[in-house]
C-alpha cells in the first residue's frame, strides 16, 4: 500500500488469512441444514471471532430460500468488498 493509499476503514485487513478463518468455521457446518438456528451459529462464532480480534473484515450471514423451492436453502457470508 503506497503513502497516499489509506485502508477503507483506517486499518489494514489480511483479506486472505481472515477469509481461510471464516471458511474454517463454514466448513464445521457443511452438510446441516439451512435455517435461521444454523444461520444464529454461524453469525456467532463469527462475531466472537471477531471479538477476539481474529478476524476485522465486516460480514453479513443471509439465509438464501429460493421461493420456487427447486434449490435447498442455503447460508450465505457476504464479506465487504470496499477493501
Amino acid at each position: 500500500m503506497t503513502e497516499e493509499e489509506h485502508p477503507f476503514y483506517g486499518y489494514e485487513i489480511l483479506r486472505e488469512r481472515e477469509h481461510a478463518q471464516i471458511e474454517k468455521i463454514l466448513s464445521k457446518h457443511k452438510g446441516k441444514q439451512a435455517d435461521d438456528q444454523l444461520k444464529k451459529e454461524i453469525y456467532e462464532e463469527l462475531q466472537d471471532l471477531k471479538d477476539k480480534g481474529t478476524i476485522s473484515i465486516p460480514f453479513k450471514v443471509v439465509l438464501r430460500k429460493d421461493p420456487m423451492a427447486r434449490q435447498a436453502p442455503y447460508i450465505e457470508v457476504i464479506l465487504d468488498t470496499k477493501l
